[in-house]
């Protein structure tokens, strides 16, 4: 029950950091394939360490293109306090947004590991009474 409750409470804190809008920065931090951005003209070549500005269209295309942007939130002396990572990978056109809305938010101060462990940890706790099926059923 503990761990239940542990689970939520890191469920509860990754929705408080996706629906976080005011963050500092929004930098392309690593890119694969064709990576190009727009603001409304014509798309350029994105290069690695382009800060993008919320509403910006990403356009990935070619064989695995792959694109990570990360959102950061900086102190008074632009020191980084809490980021967000957000990963692109199929062919498409994207809208940069305010929001970083990732699989598990990865923060400078561990929120991400808590939220991790304690899901994982539910999830074996909810499995715990069932049998697994065999690995291989072959000879030994």
């Amino acid at each position: 029950m503990g761990l239940a409750l542990l689970a939520f409470v890191g469920v509860a804190g990754a929705q408080q950091q996706q629906d976080k809008s005011d963050w500092d920065k929004i930098v392309l931090e690593q890119k694969a394939g064709s990576v190009m951005t727009s603001t409304g003209g014509e798309y350029e070549t994105a290069p690695i360490g382009k800060e993008m500005i919320v509403g910006e269209h990403m356009m990935l295309s070619g064989e695995k293109p792959k694109a990570k942007v990360v959102y950061y939130e900086l102190d008074d002396e632009g020191r980084v306090v809490d980021k967000c990572v957000r990963d692109y990978v199929d062919p498409n056109v994207y809208i940069i947004d305010a929001t970083c809305k990732p699989i598990v938010a990865w923060t400078s101060n561990g929120k991400g590991i808590v939220i991790g462990a304690a899901l994982v940890g539910a999830a074996l706790l909810d499995s715990a009474g069932d049998e697994a099926p065999p690995v291989s059923t072959g000879a030994r």
